[in-house]
């Protein structure tokens, strides 16, 4: 079954959370109160996979301040990841990103993930710079811009490697800026 997308909804929060901890280490992923924080942000751009009743992913971002959109996460679930789930959600991510008024979409990923680092570059994204102890110590992340172009499809060229996955948020998601 092709996944639908829709968006978010607090009532997705159990499941975002089994997501997460299937998709990332525990001190990586996020802990509900972090997941719930996300519904309290204004500017909250969600969008989530759902093949039935399942989820299969999902990707969240906001506005971090006037023109500069920041995405806090892709999950994807594994049984799902190279069959163009994350290339829809995060498609549409940056596409909301745009109308929600970003000229810039900034993102956060790990230094050590190339598959999702070539993920992010097939839409664009370049390297920045690179963040200290980021995921936490001795565990660095790459920051990664584009321009928030709402005409870009995402059909950027295929990665040649790597599952899409990521991890870009800040311990807290009032933290960033």
């Amino acid at each position: 079954m092709k996944p639908v997308l829709r968006d978010i909804r607090r009532s997705d929060l159990e499941a975002m959370y089994r997501l997460d901890h299937r998709c990332f280490e525990p001190g990586i992923a996020f802990t509900r109160a972090q997941l719930e924080s996300f519904f309290e942000l204004e500017s909250l751009q969600g969008v989530l996979a759902a093949a039935g009743r399942k989820l299969v992913g999902f990707a969240v971002g906001y506005i971090r301040r006037p023109s500069l959109g920041g995405v806090l996460t892709l999950d994807v679930d594994p049984a799902h990841r190279r069959g163009g789930v994350g290339r829809a959600l995060f498609t549409e991510l940056l596409e909301r990103l745009a109308r929600a008024g970003a000229e810039t979409v900034r993102l956060e990923v790990d230094v050590r993930n190339a598959g999702a680092i070539a993920f992010y570059r097939s839409f664009g994204f370049r390297r920045i710079g690179r963040i200290p102890d980021y995921y936490k110590e001795g565990r660095d992340a790459f920051e990664m811009e584009r321009p928030a172009d709402p005409a870009d499809r995402g059909r950027g060229r295929r990665p040649r490697s790597g599952d899409g996955r990521r991890r870009s948020a800040p311990r807290r998601p009032d933290a960033a800026a």
